[in-house]
């Protein structure tokens, strides 16, 4: 084992330069205190421990900032039972940040849950990259001081609204899929005319729908697809002298397939409120009524039951009320 002396001034320039990188955006990954019954480990050891990916070892290794009891540290140090490990990691994206009215129903420490507005994408795309969901939690983060990412655990359609779940690290999202995290979701959604009966299962396949690359269909060369389906209520509004049924209906998702409400319903002859995709029209909404409305999953991180709601927005409100 080789020693290095450092003078004071040395020492002094070493902590300098390592305060300055930790106040670079930097996002933690991991903070714990080694179990004091534990005997020295390597520090890959203690890493393989904390459910973290072999990519994300891989860049730790590279370009983690590392300290152990508030000292820099290396791949190389070894850990013993009780020492203080905090490993740090420049995000990989580089997002713009964005000031967002954002409606968060749910914090803690490892994730974000935000009630989404439609009209909001995801996350920046090759034409927008400013005002998407992921500009505006980065927002939040700078403005509340946490020092995270943006990992969508599920992702919304621009024009759905309703809750989805952000892990604040990319350890956290690595702990949704190693534990395959079971999510129950609920959407409510708003369909022109009135079904027949009050409750549908459907389980019909969906797949690319040919010649587009956007467009879904039911095929039975698709991936199993499984809807249940729930009448709410009924409502008919006149316009223009016209009259046009409306129902409320809730979903369920026994899987999650791209567009699967849009595409059951619209394959019942039911189409979305709003969506001229799949056959509704945009006489009475702007956008396809559906709404992202509860889910419940076990927390991966602290294994707590959560069960989380948004209330349906206004403008599909309106289609249920004269």
């Amino acid at each position: 084992m080789v020693s290095i002396k450092t003078t004071n001034y040395e020492k002094f320039f070493i902590h300098y330069l390592f305060d300055i990188i930790l106040c670079m955006k930097t996002a933690t990954i991991i903070d714990l205190i080694v179990d004091s019954n534990v005997h020295t480990q390597s520090m890959n050891h203690i890493i393989k421990q904390q459910h973290i990916s072999q990519r994300m070892r891989r860049r730790l290794r590279n370009n983690g900032i590392i300290t152990v009891n508030d000292e820099p540290a290396s791949w190389n140090t070894l850990v013993h039972g009780g020492d203080h490990l905090v490993m740090k990691l420049t995000p990989e994206q580089e997002f713009s940040l964005s000031p967002m009215d954002l409606d968060i129903v749910y914090e803690d420490e490892y994730i974000l849950v935000i009630n989404k507005e439609a009209g909001i994408l995801m996350h920046p795309t090759s034409t927008v990259r400013d005002h998407t969901l992921a500009n505006g939690v980065l927002h939040y983060y700078q403005q509340t001081n946490q020092h995270y990412d943006f990992h969508p655990v599920h992702r919304l359609d621009k024009d759905t609204s309703g809750i989805v779940i952000i892990a604040k690290t990319s350890v956290v999202q690595h702990a949704f899929d190693k534990k395959r995290t079971h999510f129950h979701k609920n959407y409510d959604a708003i369909v022109e005319g009135q079904l027949p009966t009050n409750h549908i299962s459907v389980q019909w396949p969906i797949g690319r729908k040919p010649g587009s690359i956007i467009e879904r269909c039911c095929t039975n060369e698709g991936k199993p697809a499984h809807t249940d389906i729930t009448v709410i209520e009924s409502n008919t509004i006149v316009k223009n002298k016209i009259e046009q049924c409306f129902t409320h209906v809730q979903c369920l998702l026994h899987t999650g397939r791209t567009h699967q409400i849009r595409v059951h319903l619209s394959q019942l002859g039911y189409p979305l409120a709003g969506d001229d995709l799949y056959g509704g029209h945009l006489d009475y909404i702007g956008r396809q009524a559906l709404h992202a409305s509860r889910i419940s999953f076990y927390h991966p991180m602290t294994d707590e039951w959560l069960e989380i709601q948004a209330s349906i927005p206004s403008d599909m409100e309106s289609l249920l009320t004269n």
